[in-house]
Formats: structure tokens, C-alpha cells, sequence
């Protein structure tokens, strides 16, 4: 429907706001139909009231036609108010029951001093679904005291709709100048196409979206052509393996610091790794990046660690070893996840060398207690493999020699990842991996690097004696 088209291109429009979160874009993610404007709260209704006109008050609680970015910023704020009041009894219990104490505390009770996760959202979600929609709108002479419903609307199974004598002639009419300004757009980059959207959102970010895609008020650049036109070539497919993968940038595009650099950054392009990452004496092998293990293009390299055997498909390690920072760095992204099959817990942990270089490491057991700390309570999730890299706010100062985490490696192998991507590196992907090209971790070969390579002569070529062939890069790459 034609309403439906007006909400989701307003919802994908970035606005100015005073609110942390965008809760329209959030809440139409989880249930487009859901009106956010019709809460039952009379707090919440006279918050809308004093941020809107009269007019747009009432477009926004019918919910019909076009979400206007003042609407949005209202109910982004209005919302954030009502949950963290703590007015609404039924609201507060509801939030007590679904969310765990340290989600309350960082995101209630400290107003939001943690970022909420999928399903923090999906908790608001309900506790706020759960409030009946039938909006009650204060009687005064704005409003028709009769029905409850702004003038112009009646109440109809408790929900404020159109008097169709009224206003179906005004409704037309604007439909169809918005209709006509919107046409040219519509045709040139077809807006109607949710996918396509999204596509153009991500590649552009949202201020050149709204300039160049929404507005057309800019021209795009050579280098924003190429991606508005892979978009328009097939928009779902170009989210296909990002998805699937956990990354947060389309399959023909890579960010090394995969959308949470830190811009305040010193250059850096040439770092030396001063401290080894973990005990040697543990290291029983180690595997050169680029290796493609169950058909995944691997951009890291692998460390296997010494055991006393298997049993039952598990290796014996009597304890975990210490992993520690090999440079000064900021930890800029984390991801907590269920090992596929299994019960165990690890965590991918990524960190940012000046403005050029991001180094990680992948299957570890328990971050350090100063790292859980500053990130509080991460939920769990779920999939391995699509577990999405989560953006450490703000970034945390990392030492050189410090111990960041413990690990014994995945279980059915006692092996830990740590990799290196280098955004002053061009590497070309070789024919024979051709078949990742237009994918992230094709995308993301181009930056890879021997991590082993940013360490001086002597600690470089101990640890290289532990690869085959004392090779950490693919053949098609010469070693320094």
C-alpha cells in the first residue's frame, strides 16, 4: 500500500534528534504495523502534543500517511522519556519481569548508558505493545471532545480513524502533490523497493542517502555511482554473505574497521607489535592466513596450542593461556557467541592501531576482567557463524603487554585465530580464488596481512618456525 511506502522512507531517513536511539527505524524492524504514536500514556500523549503541531499530531497517531522527520524525532524522544520516567507502574513491571537486573540498571535506571541489543529491543517492544492503543487525547478546544480523536477523526474499535466526510478530499489532494514531487525519484532510483533502500543507506551512509537518493539535491561521486549501481543490479544479493557472516557492510564492500573507526585517531602506518601475544612454550603449530577451511576464505592466521590428547572429539589442555595486546591499541568492536553444536561460549575481540591497522583475535574464553567491565552485560548470541560484530562505545584504551583474555582455543581443536587487516595493503585476489571476489571475504583479502609481520626480525622469525614451509602468507604473496 501506498502509506506503507511513505512510513518505511521516512523511517530509513536519518534525523536530528536528542533521543540515543532511533526507536521508529528500531520498532518497524520488529513489527512495521506497530504505532508508536497511539500509546496509551497520558504522559506520553501530552510529550507529543508539545513537540507537534496540531497537525502533525494527528497524521501521526492515524499512522497513514507520511512520517514527517519532526514526527520521528518526537517519538524517538517522547519514547526514551516514557521508558526512563519510571511513571508508568505497568510499563516498569513489565520491563522488571522481561529484562535481566544489569540491563535494567545500565538502560532504565542510568537512562541508557549501555546501548540496547536485539533483544533489549524486542522487550521494549512488548512492555510498550502491551500498553492499549486506543490514544487518549486531553479535551480542550483543539480536539473534538466527543470521540477523544483530534477534529476530523472519530473513534472507531478504539482507534482514532478518518471521518471520511472531512478529510478524504484534503487527503487526496496531498497525496498527490506528494505523489507527483516524489515521481521523478520513484522512477530514477525506484524508492518503492525496500531492499534497494537499504542498499543505497548502507553504501552511502545516511546524510549522502538523504542528499544524493531521497533529496537528489547533490550529484553522487564516481565512487558512489559504482555503488548506487551494484545496488540497482540485485540489492538482496548484495547482503546475502555480509549477513551471513556477521558483517555489517555488503558483500562488495569492506571496512576494515567494519563501521566503528575511531576518527580521532594519530596515524600510524607502519606499527611494531612489541610484546608476543601469548606463552610460546604453548604453541605447539601455527597455519599461515588465507587457508579456505568448509569453503570460508580465512583472513587470519591460526595458533594450535600444545594438548595431552582427545577424548570424545575434544582436545586435552589443562589450562588456558593468557593472551595479551602486542601494541597499544583501542578495542573497537566484540562479538560473544555459542560455538555451532556445542555449549561453550567464546568471543571475537577487535582492536584498532592508530588510523590504518586493526588487529584481532577470535575463539577465546573469558576477556579480562578490566575488558568485561567496560562492556557489561553482552548478551549471548546464538548462531556462530552470522554472530555480527557489536561496536564497543566508547572504544577502550588498550596497553601494549596487557592481558586482554584466556583461552584454550575451540574445543575440537585448541585453536585461536589472530589476524591483521592493513589499509595500506593491495593484495590481488589470486584466480584461484576467484569464487569470493564480489564477497566480504574477498573484499577483505585485499587488506589482509601476516600479523607476524609487524614484529621485529627476531620475534617474526621464531614464531614462523612454527608454519609449514615458515610461510605466513599465500604463495601468490611475497613474505618480506
Amino acid at each position: 500500500m501506498k502509506f506503507i511506502f511513505f512510513i518505511f522512507l521516512f523511517l530509513i531517513i536519518s534525523s536530528t534528534t536528542k533521543a540515543n536511539i532511533y526507536w521508529l527505524y528500531e520498532f518497524y524492524n520488529i513489527s512495521p504495523n506497530f504505532n508508536i504514536f497511539s500509546l496509551n500514556d497520558d504522559e506520553y500523549q501530552q510529550c507529543l502534543k508539545e513537540k507537534l503541531s496540531e497537525k502533525d499530531y494527528k497524521k501521526a497517531i492515524e499512522y497513514k500517511s507520511s512520517i514527517s522527520q519532526e514526527m520521528e524525532g518526537a517519538a524517538d524522544q517522547c519514547v526514551e522519556k516514557l521508558l526512563v520516567s519510571q511513571s508508568n507502574t505497568k510499563l516498569q513491571l513489565c520491563l522488571q519481569n522481561e529484562l535481566s537486573n544489569q540491563s535494567y540498571n545500565n538502560l532504565i535506571t542510568k537512562q541508557f548508558s549501555k546501548s540496547p541489543g536485539k533483544n533489549d529491543f524486542k522487550v521494549f517492544h512488548k512492555c510498550l505493545s502491551e500498553l492499549k492503543t486506543n490514544t487518549v487525547v486531553a479535551s480542550n478546544e483543539q480536539y473534538n471532545e466527543s470521540n477523544s480523536c483530534p477534529e476530523g477523526y472519530k473513534l472507531v474499535n478504539n482507534s482514532c480513524q478518518s471521518d471520511a466526510s472531512k478529510q478524504k478530499q484534503k487527503s487526496d489532494d496531498l497525496n498527490k502533490v506528494v505523489e507527483n514531487k516524489l515521481n521523478i525519484k520513484k522512477n530514477k532510483y525506484n524508492l518503492n523497493d525496500p531492499a534497494l533502500n537499504k542498499c543505497f543507506k548502507k553504501m552511502l551512509g545516511e546524510k549522502r542517502y538523504q542528499e544524493v537518493i531521497f533529496s537528489s539535491s547533490e550529484k553522487p561521486n564516481d565512487e558512489e555511482n559504482t555503488s548506487i549501481l551494484g545496488c540497482q543490479q540485485n540489492p538482496d544479493y548484495a547482503w546475502q554473505e555480509s549477513i551471513a557472516l556477521g558483517y555489517n557492510t555488503m558483500d562488495n564492500f569492506y571496512d576494515i574497521f567494519d563501521g566503528n573507526k575511531m576518527e580521532n585517531c594519530v596515524s600510524n602506518p607502519k606499527p611494531v607489535f612489541t610484546h608476543e601475544i601469548t606463552d610460546f612454550s604453548q604453541i605447539k603449530q601455527l597455519k599461515r592466513w588465507g587457508l579456505t577451511p568448509q569453503g570460508y576464505l580465512k583472513g587470519h592466521s591460526y595458533i594450535f596450542l600444545k594438548n595431552k590428547g582427545h577424548s570424545d572429539n575434544r582436545v586435552i589442555i589443562d589450562k588456558p593461556v593468557p593472551v595479551y595486546a602486542p601494541i597499544d591499541s583501542y578495542l573497537i568492536m566484540q562479538t560473544r557467541y555459542r560455538l555451532q553444536g556445542l555449549k561453550e561460549v567464546q568471543w571475537r575481540l577487535m582492536f584498532q592501531v592508530g588510523c590504518e591497522i586493526v588487529y584481532r583475535f577470535d575463539h577465546l574464553d573469558t576477556p579480562s576482567d578490566r575488558i568485561l567491565k567496560h562492556l557489561g552485560n553482552i548478551p549471548i548470541d546464538e548462531n556462530q557463524v552470522s554472530a555480527p560484530n557489536i561496536s564497543v562505545k566508547p572504544p577502550l584504551e588498550i596497553t601494549a603487554g596487557e592481558i586482554i583474555a584466556y583461552t584454550k582455543g575451540t574445543p575440537q581443536a585448541g585453536s585461536w585465530d589472530f589476524g591483521v587487516v592493513d589499509i595500506s595493503k593491495n593484495n590481488e585476489l589470486p584466480k584461484r580464488l576467484k569464487e569470493y571476489e564480489n564477497k566480504p571475504t574477498g573484499r577483505a583479502y585485499k587488506y589482509a596481512a601476516c600479523p607476524y609481520d609487524y614484529y621485529p626480525d627476531k620475534i617474526k622469525k621464531k614464531y614462523l618456525k612454527k608454519m609449514k614451509r615458515k610461510k605466513c602468507n599465500p604463495k601468490e604473496i611475497k613474505n618480506k
